[in-house]
């Protein structure tokens, strides 16, 4: 059980300016200690060592019975909380003071989105988009409101703003995702939480593969000296469609991340999305392509440099329907279709779980959908041979 006691200045020994130090309260378990702040300042000749009191200060008996209530609430959220969940620990305890001035769902959510230093800028943009939403839906919702008519009724508003199926159900995902966190916290309880009885509607997408063919009439474009750009950007989607690698991860590999062994160039980075490393022996792949590319774009000395370009992703897909247009395919090519080509034709030469691991998937379900979208090419192949 975590102790609690009232100190005055134990931290730094250091007076400040007025010559006052804090009150502080000090939580103690398993020979660990932490120290949290009352606001109380005092000096040193108006603390009583002895009873651990304020004394001869204007505001003593002020400042007494506040840090009382500051103990007093601690003793009760941690008896609460131990009620609730079986113990406690001086990290869960943080918490109390972390969110002290949350106020409610919206406050910790946009509290949260700004203190996460590990999402991607990408992905902090659709945070804060479906956090719009939700404050455009209802200005400040607090935990007590967290039910399912209140998610059902958020769901009508974002059909509302005409909304696609999946755009609507990508909001509810962040929203869920918040609502877990604050579960995490302890800040709700599991069995409030209203996507226990609410799922979004979802629809299959349709995953735009390139053929054998198609890929080979992309690399037999040929490019005059000023449509470099579109030579860059077509072997930048021939890379990805090499490797699997997502566009943020190819924009971003540096020669420092191409490594040498014995049988040819391993690329070694730590994923964006992922934060996982990938080791990917590069002339392993189609017949040492995604190798030679890396060749042609090397620069000696350039360890730092990048290999390829950082473009933005609306760049690159416009980019990549003139390449099209020049290859003579009618297929909307985007960034995405060059690892949905690599998985869909990788998914029946190699076992799903080493496929899993190279596309750096959570779920096998989702490589497996690629497995389907290979058995289809064939179906589609066959039905269009003429016997």
């Amino acid at each position: 059980m975590i102790q609690f006691a009232v100190v005055y200045n134990s931290r730094n020994k250091k007076l400040r300016k007025d010559g006052t130090a804090s009150v502080q309260i000090r939580a103690y378990l398993d020979k660990k200690r932490k120290y949290f702040a009352t606001g109380i300042y005092v000096t040193p000749m108006q603390w009583n060592k002895k009873s651990h009191q304020v004394q001869n200060h204007p505001q003593s008996l002020q400042y007494n019975a506040e840090i009382r209530r500051q103990l007093d609430e601690l003793e009760a959220y941690v008896l609460d909380w131990i009620k609730k969940h079986g113990s406690m620990t001086l990290e869960q305890l943080e918490n109390y003071f972390k969110y002290d001035d949350v106020q409610s769902f919206t406050d910790f959510w946009r509290y949260e989105l700004e203190q996460d230093t590990k999402l991607t800028k990408i992905t902090k943009k659709k945070h804060k988009t479906a956090l719009n939403y939700w404050v455009e839906f209802q200005k400040n919702v607090k935990f007590s409101e967290l039910t399912y008519n209140l998610i059902d009724d958020f769901d009508t508003f974002l059909f509302g703003k005409g909304l696609h199926t999946n755009t609507v159900y990508t909001h509810h995902k962040q929203v869920k995702k918040y609502i877990n966190q604050a579960i995490r916290r302890g800040l709700l309880e599991a069995t409030k939480n209203p996507y226990l009885n609410f799922t979004p509607k979802t629809q299959p997408t349709e995953r735009i593969v390139l053929s054998t063919e198609e890929v080979e009439r992309l690399e037999a474009l040929t490019f005059e000296r000023n449509e470099f750009y579109l030579e860059l950007i077509r072997d930048m989607f021939l890379f990805s469609c090499y490797t699997g690698l997502r566009f943020s991860d190819t924009c971003a590999i540096r020669h420092k991340d191409i490594d040498q062994d014995k049988e040819g160039l391993l690329l070694n980075i730590v994923a964006k999305k992922t934060s996982k490393q990938l080791l990917l022996p590069l002339y392993k792949l189609h017949l040492r392509k995604p190798e030679l590319l890396i060749q042609k774009h090397q620069i000696a000395g350039a360890k730092e440099e990048r290999v390829f370009h950082q473009y933005s992703n609306q760049y690159f897909n416009r980019t990549l329907k003139e390449l099209a247009v020049l290859a003579g395919i009618t297929k909307p090519i985007t960034s995405h279709v060059a690892r949905h080509t690599f998985a869909t034709h990788l998914a029946a030469k190699i076992p799903l779980h080493i496929l899993k691991a190279i596309l750096q998937h959570s779920k096998i379900e989702t490589t497996m959908v690629y497995l389907h979208l290979s058995s289809k090419m064939v179906n589609d192949a066959l039905d269009g041979v003429d016997w």
